[in-house]
């Protein structure tokens, strides 16, 4: 399915290209299973060989996370905590609300800075900063820098690797493995140091 994708943007005008690296960018972060990581990896390929301008790859790309990023803060900002409470999504459970917001306490503007990198929370955290009220010019710069840092990092990936672009694909999806563990590991540390904290109280 990939090498399908691959083989048709490649064959595609140059603006229908850039106007799908655009929409592309935008959506995986509304909706996290498209692999918007992969497409701007591509886009640098396809920079890499003289299709696309490389600058303007990534000033799509940017745009397009930083865009994604502010239409689920906006939803959150809009509807509120006790909204996505009561209704308990499947795909944002009470759960995830709780431990984001834990992250939120302890990092602040910090965690959407980190946003690209943590990209199984990406929506999440997004979707918490609107329901916390995070201010919305420190959001949109936070927001933006991330994107910047993280799309530079897969773009000059893509760009310099060449043919071997997939190899970055591979090394991302490895990142994101090993993040989740991370996560998993810090979590289950977090809670049985509190567990101890409240049975040496008691």
């Amino acid at each position: 399915m990939l090498e399908q994708a691959v083989t048709t943007l490649h064959h595609l005008p140059n603006e229908k290209v850039y106007l799908l690296l655009f929409i592309i960018s935008v959506m995986e972060n509304v909706f996290p299973p498209i692999p918007g990581d992969t497409t701007v990896v591509f886009g640098a390929y396809l920079a890499g060989i003289g299709k696309l301008d490389i600058l303007t790859v990534f000033f799509l790309t940017t745009l397009g996370s930083t865009g994604g990023f502010l239409i689920l803060f906006l939803i959150g900002k809009y509807y509120g905590r006790e909204f996505f409470l009561s209704k308990n999504f499947r795909f944002f459970p009470k759960e995830s609300i709780f431990k984001v917001e834990k992250w939120f306490h302890h990092y602040g503007v910090g965690l959407i800075l980190a946003n690209r990198f943590l990209s199984g929370a990406r929506s999440v955290i997004s979707l918490i900063a609107g329901i916390s009220n995070m201010n919305i010019s420190t959001t949109i710069v936070a927001a933006l820098i991330s994107s910047i840092l993280w799309n530079a990092l897969l773009l000059s990936g893509g760009y310099f690797i060449g043919n071997n672009w997939q190899m970055v694909v591979t090394l991302v999806k490895s990142y994101n493995q090993l993040l989740v563990i991370v996560m998993i590991v810090s979590l289950l540390l977090y809670f049985w140091k509190k567990r101890k904290r409240n049975a040496h109280r008691g």
